[in-house]
């Protein structure tokens, strides 16, 4: 849908090359749909999954956004073990109607936001660092450590995205991220194809630096139920944050002042929209939203940014 349409590139700041061409994509015509065979999981992927957990819960509890922290103390994602998809998808439905929909890894982007204006949020039963990961990557080099890989894995995806899922508000900005993301795709205007392309980029932009990388204000309202009070200015809510001890000490440290690797940002939706980013390395700034009402309000009442008509 992207690939091959780079007309109005020029127009963006922070170009650099992507890394997601060593990643496999799945598409509407092939076989995305897989079902979790929970009952093949190994104790060796079941100690993956912990070690990740762990090492990420004490600093996800003190830097953590308030709505994760009510998310993931609501549903059965276990610490020692791989989560059951079967366990989590009716209580994310009773609370917000999306349901988890296993599949076979990444999807393009016609497909996952066609699946996600439907409120199904796609998920997958593979870790990093596993066989699994390396028999389905043998033929490719790609990033494959605890810190972080460009594959989505069932690590990103349940305990790092789901846990916002059980938020109302959030649910439904995410489903209308969904639509948006369908209607752009459809081209229901005629824009073209390289306009479609473009569009949907900035949709991409808008994502990334919010709910895959974003930060919030800390207003220190969170620190009743967190077990450590937050001592930096902002909250975590970006799930490739979330999901990366990596990159969620290079927030703790910049904002600490003990390192200088990433910038902090006011947050403005003109300027993430036309900012590209890269999958393979730790980010270089991280936009700050006020509240989490001011991210919806930013995106519901600036649509007329995906659309670009030349």
């Amino acid at each position: 849908m992207i690939s091959g349409y780079e007309k109005y590139d020029y127009l963006f700041s922070n170009l650099k090359p992507h890394t997601i061409e060593g990643i496999l994509i799945f598409g509407r015509d092939d076989d995305y749909i897989k079902s979790q065979k929970y009952d093949e999981v190994t104790n060796f992927e079941n100690k993956i999954w912990a070690d990740l957990y762990t090492n990420l819960e004490l600093l996800l509890d003190q830097y953590a956004s308030r709505e994760y922290l009510l998310g993931i103390k609501a549903l059965p994602i276990p610490r020692d073990r791989f989560p059951e998809f079967d366990a989590i998808s009716p209580i994310v439905e009773n609370s917000t109607g999306w349901t988890l929909l296993p599949v076979a890894g990444f999807l393009n982007e016609e497909l996952f936001f066609e699946v996600n204006a439907k409120r199904q949020f796609p998920v997958t039963d593979i870790i990093r660092k596993s066989p699994r990961f390396d028999e389905k990557y043998a033929d490719r080099d790609i990033r494959n450590d605890e810190g972080y890989t460009p594959e989505p894995d069932i690590f990103h995806d349940i305990q790092a995205h789901v846990p916002f899922l059980m938020n109302r508000e959030y649910a439904d900005f995410l489903a209308d991220i969904g639509a948006l993301g369908h209607d752009i795709i459809t081209d229901q205007q005629g824009l073209g194809p390289e306009l479609v392309a473009h569009n949907l980029k900035r949709l991409q932009n808008f994502a990334w630096w919010t709910y895959e990388f974003g930060v919030v204000k800390n207003n220190g309202g969170t620190d009743n139920i967190r077990r450590s009070n937050n001592d930096i200015d902002y909250e975590i809510y970006g799930a490739g944050i979330i999901s990366s001890y990596d990159e969620t000490l290079n927030v703790v440290h910049c904002a600490q002042g003990s390192s200088n690797r990433s910038q902090f940002l006011l947050f403005d939706i003109e300027e993430i929209v036309m900012t590209r980013y890269d999958y393979s390395e730790i980010q270089d700034r991280y936009y700050v939203i006020d509240s989490m009402g001011d991210l919806y309000a930013a995106y519901y009442e600036n649509k007329d940014l995906f659309f670009f008509e030349g």
